[in-house]
């Protein structure tokens, strides 16, 4: 009997009419059993006992099934004449002393029965929160922007704990020898209200500051009951400004790896029900319970994941701020060395930003599948800032040729012209001293000397004109072509050997169609793109931003294969490189940052970009996007070049195709 006895549990045993009478009910109160008539099945909804004893009475309400479907953790007995199979069967001849053993041994049956309830509710409640965790941890990984995070961490408490408000601290290193701790972020169930960011000192004054300095939890049952003899204390500001009335908290250290305190997760007024509003002092009290310790371990578990979460967000932002920084440099230092195309790389990456997020929303046939996520947009603008570094292994030669010839060939070329002049006197005073020589000055003979002296020299003067013109990158006139073919043949016999006005490098270079560089020095400008590729290949990109080398590498190709520097066809062009050749062509033709031409309008670049197109160059698709969303229009409003002054002339490597005839384009 005393098995039952000793669990120290009170049970209500509901009985039928039929067992009013019976003398056992006097021996079982004494022995934590609560005996109940009921009378009905809705009398024995109000009682819930654990253990109903049925008659007659009872089964003519409702048959055994339904009884035990209606109260499905309760213990069934009966008699042998009921013919029932319940959980217990008492004979109706036994003795009394057995008949009250039986019940006993019932009422340890359902004891035994409800711990084994009662665990499994543990076992399913631990399981689900396990899960809950397991959900939470993975959320709270995946989340890269700090302040979203932080809302997830104490929405997430607010759920476990079912508790009205949290609030997030966080440590600050201010130097070496100074931390204080930043009111990071609060949540309220209750009530609205203006959130501003706070800092004050790291000491053990406050609630919050005393956990972090402590690295130790702190259960509060009511924040205006605290000891005098603790050195925290709780800040009433808030309730005597808004009427709040704070009574439960559970404040705990956020721990990273390494254990290091860096914030404080606290946690305010758990509640009944989450749906309960806290409003003031009277609904708190009414409504607030304390922090129990399975409550607190889930709240510590979400602690210990938040901690981690929120170092390696800080973390991963710090990664992306210093990436983000090194891009910076080293677009700053490709522009240091050609300063006049300041601000070209930072707007043909706002132009690719604009137009791949334009063409994620759009509906033509060809691109409908094409949505880009947040990280390719960021990888193409990566590749956007830096397509052009490569042009740091060009010659400065090359980069700064303003004109057809080499720095210092047009003055050799003047001075053999001066040269040739001098010879010409010189072979001319020699005939003269010859006809004195031979007999005496001709009149006739001397004015004609004077005469050829003077066409030769006029005609070296000529050559000399037609030299600087043709040296100028523009279009080269056809009688200036003619009249380089006069300067190549001419050749000047003298004691020191023939001497010619160009050598056939110098004839090479003046008779370029169009532009100052010749065939190699193109070449050399855009083997920039190899440069390009090859300085991104040495960068230990992730796997989010492995196709930045070869998206820049592709952004002169062209969809027919004419392009450079690979000669890749459409099929073979990687969609962000085509987006980067539209933007890259719209850029080079309406920048106002070039020295050597003058900006185009909008609309003439726009006609340009739709010839590219109809002649199977660039993208039509991608042209339309450009046109139809207006994407030109993200770089109106900024300021990308701080000067409008240009100290040297210097070819931009995207600009070299807007010198091809071939293209068709006007600068």
């Amino acid at each position: 009997m005393n098995s039952f006895a000793q669990t120290q549990r009170s049970i209500t045993i509901g009985y039928g009419p039929g067992y009013a009478n019976s003398e056992i009910w006097k021996d079982l109160q004494a022995k934590l059993v609560i005996p109940t008539e009921i009378v009905s099945a809705t009398a024995a909804r109000r009682y819930n006992p654990a253990l109903i004893l049925l008659d007659h009475h009872l089964l003519r309400e409702m048959d055994f099934p339904q009884w035990v479907e209606e109260f499905p953790e309760a213990i069934f007995l009966g008699t042998d004449s009921l013919n029932i199979d319940a959980d217990l069967i008492l004979g109706s001849t036994l003795p009394y002393k057995q008949t009250i053993k039986l019940l006993e041994m019932a009422c340890y049956q359902w004891v035994l029965k409800s711990e084994k309830t009662e665990r499994a509710k543990i076992r399913d409640t631990s399981f689900r929160y396990l899960n809950k965790l397991a959900d939470i941890s993975i959320s709270l990984s995946a989340e890269d922007d700090l302040m979203t995070l932080l809302r997830k961490i104490l929405t997430e408490g607010q759920n476990i704990a079912c508790c009205d408000a949290a609030s997030l601290f966080l440590i600050n290193e201010i130097n070496d020898h100074e931390r204080e701790l930043v009111f990071k972020l609060t949540q309220n169930d209750s009530m609205d209200f203006p959130f501003e960011e706070m800092r004050f000192p790291l000491d053990e004054s406050s609630i919050a500051g005393y956990v972090a300095h402590t690295d130790g939890e702190l259960n509060i049952p009511d924040a205006y009951q605290l000891s005098d003899t603790v050195p925290y204390r709780f800040n009433q500001s808030f309730d005597r400004k808004t009427g709040y009335r704070t009574k439960s908290i559970f404040a705990i250290p956020l721990t990273n790896k390494q254990k290091e305190v860096i914030g404080v997760l606290q946690f305010i007024n758990r509640k009944k029900a989450r749906s309960l509003k806290i409003t003031d002092e009277k609904s708190a009290l009414a409504y607030t319970l304390a922090f129990d310790s399975d409550i607190n371990v889930l709240l510590q578990a979400l602690a210990s994941q938040a901690g981690i979460a929120i170092e390696n967000t800080i973390l991963q932002n710090d990664i992306k701020a210093l990436f983000e920084g090194f891009v910076n440099a080293s677009v700053a230092a490709i522009e240091q060395r050609d300063p006049t195309t300041s601000g070209h790389s930072f707007r043909v990456a706002d132009l690719c930003v604009g137009l791949a997020e334009s063409v994620s929303l759009s509906n033509l046939t060809r691109l409908r599948n094409s949505r880009f996520t947040d990280t390719e947009v960021r990888e193409l603008r990566y590749a956007a800032l830096l397509h052009d570094f490569g042009k740091v292994g060009v010659r400065e030669s090359v980069l700064v040729k303003e004109k057809k010839l080499t720095a210092g060939s047009l003055e050799s070329i003047q001075y053999r012209i001066l040269l040739a002049k001098e010879r010409l006197k010189t072979q001319s005073l020699c005939k003269q001293i010859a006809m004195l020589r031979n007999g005496g000055l001709d009149e006739s003979r001397l004015a004609e000397l004077d005469r050829q002296l003077a066409v030769d020299t006029n005609l070296l003067d000529e050559f000399y004109r037609t030299i600087v013109e043709a040296n100028e990158p523009s279009m080269l006139k056809e009688d200036n072509r003619e009249m380089l073919d006069r300067i190549n043949a001419y050749r000047m016999e003298s004691q020191d050997g023939d001497l010619s006005i160009i050598t056939p490098e110098e004839l090479d270079l003046l008779s370029i169609a169009k532009g100052s560089l010749s065939p190699t020095e193109r070449k050399e400008i855009e083997s920039h793109v190899v440069h390009t590729q090859n300085f991104l290949n040495h960068i230990p990109w992730t796997k989010e931003f492995s196709n930045v080398p070869t998206i820049a590498a592709a952004h002169h190709e062209k969809l027919d294969g004419t392009g450079y520097p690979y000669g890749m066809t459409e099929s073979e062009i990687p969609l962000p490189s085509k987006i980067m050749t539209v933007c890259d062509i719209y850029d080079a033709l309406t920048a106002s940052d070039r020295p050597y031409k003058p900006a185009m309008k909008t609309e003439r670049a726009i006609d340009i970009l739709v010839e590219e197109s109809k002649r199977g160059l660039i993208d039509s698709d991608l042209v339309q996007v450009f046109i139809d969303a207006k994407v030109f229009h993200v770089i109106d409003s900024k300021e990308y070049s701080t000067s409008q002054e240009f100290s040297s002339f210097s070819h931009h490597p995207c600009d070299v195709d807007l010198h091809d005839d071939s293209h068709g384009r006007h600068d």
